[in-house]
């Protein structure tokens, strides 16, 4: 999206940049990440995209929502604790806001296991992506997946058989 604004560019133009899309589980919402208000943010909208409402606000960068299969929370990545990134979960009103990953190094990319008990994604803890899991409550410690030189990246589980 290319809106005009008032001088704030030298050349007139912002770009928002929408992204990180989903669709719920019941079909019944979509939530994406855009930075419409200058930062990252998350929100959700009707499949119609009508009554879009803002879930984060901060100064940080909240994004790339994944849906939960059977509740009706999201997990995200952000900076807001003066991390690089860590995943986080949420509750879609935005509140009852749960850090999964607690690392100095960056946690991205994150997806819900099939019944909703794990979290994968991607972290950098020793230097290179590799896949974790953890559990979607937070509780225990990260599981390393992969173990490579090269980038492994956007884990994605399996739907369920």
């Amino acid at each position: 999206m290319v809106t005009t604004t008032s001088g704030a560019d030298p050349d007139g133009y912002t770009v928002s940049l929408d992204g990180g899309n989903g669709q719920s589980p019941a079909d019944t919402l979509i939530a994406f990440m855009s930075n419409r208000d200058v930062d990252f943010e998350i929100y959700t909208m009707h499949p119609d995209g009508s009554n879009i409402k803002q879930l984060t606000e901060n100064t940080d960068r909240d994004e790339l929502p994944a849906w939960s299969p059977d509740d009706p929370r999201l997990a995200f990545q952000s900076n807001r604790d003066g991390t690089s990134a860590d995943i986080y979960t949420m509750s879609l009103d935005g509140f009852s806001v749960q850090r999964i990953t607690s690392s100095s190094d960056a946690n991205r990319f994150p997806t819900w296991s099939p019944d909703g008990s794990e979290i994968a994604f991607v972290g950098d803890r020793d230097g290179n992506d590799e896949i974790y899991k953890i559990n979607a409550d937070g509780s225990g410690s990260a599981t390393r997946l992969t173990n490579d030189p090269a980038t492994d990246a956007f884990p994605h589980w399996s739907p369920k058989q």
